[in-house]
């Protein structure tokens, strides 16, 4: 039960992820702003995703976590959740669809989470 508590932002993330992934494309703002503001919006949302789930990591563990450990359970749930995305956008949505650009969009944020992890994260710091 407490796990639910430490990974509750990432739950938060992907549950608000979904539904708007699988909402009907004609009740969503058109958002083309620029060319590319899709992909810039699929990158980040896997960002903050990845980033999310790393940080509850960090604190389910006391930030004990071995990076590589926590980075590569991390990269495969996230990868899941791509798959999970795209194929039921493919499937079960008929004003969306699944694009290659779109998975690879969320492949680079959730690659930039993982490095940011990399970097910036120090296992010394005890959390109380």
């Amino acid at each position: 039960m407490n796990w639910i508590l430490n990974y509750a932002w990432a739950i938060i993330w992907a549950i608000l992820m979904c539904v708007l992934m699988f909402m009907p494309a004609t009740e969503l703002p058109s958002g083309n702003y620029f060319c590319g503001s899709d992909k810039m919006v699929h990158c980040g949302s896997f960002y903050l995703l990845t980033t999310l789930m790393l940080f509850g990591s960090a604190i389910q563990t006391k930030r004990r976590a071995v990076k590589m450990k926590t980075m590569s359970i991390v990269f495969f749930i996230a990868i899941l959740f791509v798959a999970i995305t795209e194929l039921g956008q493919m499937y079960f949505t008929s004003t969306r669809q699944a694009d290659w650009w779109d998975v690879f969009a969320d492949m680079v944020g959730i690659g930039m989470a993982l490095f940011s992890f990399l970097l910036f994260y120090s296992p010394r710091a005890q959390y109380q």
